[in-house]
């Protein structure tokens, strides 16, 4: 899987216009990568709960997982950025 395959399987779980997926903070092994889901509404709309934050995307299946924060920054700290 591609970083811009990772990124359409992140977009196409996205319920909102006002999400986007941000290239330049995403991480990888050889296993997954793990893409930040950003707000772009700037808190203008009121949609109710907004569902940005990271995501891990296998690299095998494709499959999206919603993680915390916290796992975030463990994992990233274990990949590498990816260069565009």
């Amino acid at each position: 899987m591609t970083l811009d395959q990772a990124i359409r399987a992140v977009e196409a779980t996205l319920n909102s216009p006002h999400l986007r997926v941000d290239r330049k903070r995403t991480h990888s092994d050889e296993t997954s990568y793990l893409l930040v889901v950003l707000d772009t509404s700037r808190s203008t709309v009121d949609d109710g709960p907004v569902d940005n934050g990271p995501r891990l995307v296998d690299r095998m299946t494709g499959a999206v997982v919603r993680i915390t924060i916290p796992e975030a920054l463990a994992k990233a700290k274990r990949m590498s950025l990816v260069q565009r």
